[in-house]
């Protein structure tokens, strides 16, 4: 894991140390830059040396004969395998990183190399002789890669904050993306908050040379394919082998454990390949919410259950801290204001895995989107059972959503109610959301000025392509859709990446490879959920493995209890980051209208924890990026 930045422009030297030097934290063991002045070429690269831990294995790595310069982020899982195939037809090596098995394969196979990549990946290959970049994305989005393509040339980040450093790239805020952070606490598509800088979308790759930038999709997450019932003994075993593939490292490595079936069942995989005892794992302990309509709780308890079940190591984190004052670094650090704080919970963990000297872990992070994990699955399940009731359905969840969202159950049941009583398409987005307030009311918070940006149906262009690619699906499979293609790599996975790397920890996430992405869409929707049950066929690969509490455990939050501290210890903060003259001098949003949501949620009106937070989050991320000076690069 590593950090990768670079640029086709006429820039000094100075911009790619400095894009360099804000990318350390990802890559504590080591710097690098290559530099062709002829060609505005620069590429940089900081290290954290998980296999082959030698300086052979340093980067920008060079071929043999200097044509090809790799800078890298991520980790070849099956790079022993690919280096042999190589080693067979005369390929020789002068180290044993993935990252010279990544630059043979691509001098042979160019953009194809991708079809045989087991991994985690962000990468870019100048090629010298052709004045081209190549720059790839990993297939499901594990690793980030952002670009700016503007009138003086091109640049290109692990992360976001990299891209700022350069005069030359505008920070004018993109108003969709706005209105996707106060729905879904993340941007969709290929958007972030500034216009100008872009997302490589999950499974594609880029070539960027004097003609300019051309994108080509490689991989894309299949849609359902309703094939015949699956197999528990088969997800076990597929479990089993991509877990032992992804222990690959010349490095400890341990996992996170919440106590839950997804990372229950990592670990009780990582036992198979090593012994338990020598396996070191790291839990959440945060207090739970004495009342309210929060869901945070007890991974504590589970977590200590499978620790001794299985007998690996422990180590419980706290994680009950102030995070007010966090809220500004920690939206920076995730290069977006992604409202969440179980970011936080994350570094936590990581910081503490680095003091133990883990600098691998893995993670169950995937598993609620494979296998059903979400309660907006089950509303989806309900709302389609019910559907052939018509004018029926519409009435129960009219009435269903008059129930006050003062408790958990109480919120519950509104929020049922209210997707009960929308058409299909509706309900999908609206279940997408965190949001306990409707789209249209949420578009009327954003500024008038900007409503001539926003689309008509309030719904990103980026989520309606995916609604439009899954129209004949049943609506839980065309949420799971969204969350691969979406939810997934542009928020969990996002503040998972950011997080870790901010301790120079890596994480690994085997339910997102790719072979049991594609398993798990195969199933027939039977095999994943009921109305009484989620993750149908993921609970039974593991019920010879698992203690039965950890089987039958319900889905809880992870994270801070929001509704609570709004209403509590964050009060202060969340009227000062909403207060009227912050929101009319920022000029994104109806100050009238975030005063009256602000009210109505203190009253238990509306609820309204979920969408004043990221209210509160895109306001502080903002007054960063307005205290991050440009480079003067004119000298």
């Amino acid at each position: 894991m590593c950090g990768i930045v670079g640029y086709m422009g006429p820039w000094p030297e100075e911009l790619i140390e400095k894009m360099v030097g804000s990318l350390a934290h990802r890559g504590p063991d080591g710097q690098g830059v290559y530099l062709d002045d002829s060609c505005n070429v620069a590429l940089g690269h900081t290290r954290l040396s998980i296999i082959d831990l030698s300086d052979n294995a340093a980067q920008p790595m060079f071929s043999e004969d200097g044509r090809y310069i790799l800078t890298f982020n991520g980790e070849i899982y099956n790079y022993v395998a690919l280096r042999r195939s190589l080693e067979s037809v005369g390929v020789s090596f002068k180290a044993h990183s993935d990252t010279e098995v990544l630059l043979h394969l691509y001098m042979r196979e160019g953009e194809s190399c991708l079809q045989k990549l087991h991994g985690i990946f962000a990468f870019a290959i100048w090629d010298q002789k052709e004045k081209r970049l190549f720059i790839a994305r990993d297939q499901i989005g594990v690793k980030p890669l952002y670009y700016a393509e503007i009138d003086k040339g091109f640049l290109f980040s692990s992360e976001l904050k990299s891209l700022v450093l350069c005069p030359d790239v505008k920070r004018d805020i993109d108003p969709i993306a706005v209105a996707d952070h106060l729905g879904f606490l993340w941007t969709a598509g290929e958007s972030t908050m500034i216009r100008k800088i872009k997302k490589l979308r999950p499974g594609c790759y880029m070539k960027v040379d004097s003609s300019g930038v051309k994108i080509e999709r490689y991989y894309r997450v299949p849609t359902v394919s309703h094939g015949l019932p699956g197999s528990d003994a088969d997800l076990r075993n597929l479990i089993d082998e991509v877990v032992g593939e992804q222990m690959v490292s010349d490095v400890e490595v341990g996992a996170l454990l919440s106590g839950g079936v997804d990372s229950s069942a990592i670990v009780a995989s990582m036992c198979r390949v090593m012994p338990p005892d020598q396996i070191t794992t790291f839990c959440a302990s945060v207090q739970a919410a004495e009342a309210g309509a929060d869901n945070f709780g007890d991974d504590e308890k589970f977590a200590k259950r499978v620790a001794a079940h299985f007998g690996v190591n422990l180590v419980e984190v706290a994680t009950d801290v102030d995070v007010i004052d966090m809220l500004e670094s920690m939206v920076w650090s995730l290069d977006e204001p992604t409202a969440d704080f179980s970011a936080l919970q994350t570094r936590f963990l990581a910081r503490a895995a680095r003091q133990k000297g883990v600098k691998v872990l893995l993670s169950g992070v995937g598993g609620d989107d494979l296998f059903t994990g979400y309660g907006r699955h089950t509303a989806a399940l309900f709302y389609q059972q019910i559907n052939s009731l018509g004018v029926l359905r519409k009435v129960l969840g009219q009435m269903l959503a008059l129930v006050p969202a003062g408790t958990l159950m109480g919120r519950r049941v509104k929020r049922i109610g209210e997707l009960l009583s929308r058409d299909e398409e509706s309900m999908i987005v609206d279940a997408m959301s965190f949001s306990g307030v409707k789209s249209d009311q949420r578009m009327r918070l954003v500024h008038r000025s900007h409503w001539h940006e926003l689309p008509e149906s309030g719904v990103s262009p980026n989520v309606l392509r995916s609604l439009e690619a899954t129209k004949q699906l049943h609506p839980v499979e065309r949420i799971l859709d969204l969350e691969m293609l979406g939810f997934l790599p542009d928020h969990n996975l996002n503040y998972t990446d950011k997080m870790a790397m901010l301790e120079g920890i890596e994480v690994r996430v085997p339910l997102c490879d790719p072979r049991l992405v594609e398993y798990a869409r195969s199933l027939p929707l039977s095999d994943l959920i009921s109305l009484n049950s989620t993750k149908k066929i993921l609970r039974k690969s593991q019920s010879n493995r698992l203690p039965e509490e950890v089987l039958q455990r319900p889905k809880q939050g992870f994270g801070v209890p929001v509704r609570s501290w709004l209403k509590g210890p964050a009060r202060p903060l969340l009227e000062e980051l909403t207060s009227k003259s912050a929101v009319e001098d920022r000029m994104l949003f109806d100050a009238d209208e975030v005063d009256r949501l602000r009210r109505d949620f203190y009253e238990d009106r509306v609820d309204g924890a979920m969408t004043l937070f990221p209210l509160m989050a895109i306001e502080a991320w903002c007054r960063k990026l307005d205290n991050t000076p440009q480079l003067n690069l004119s000298g």
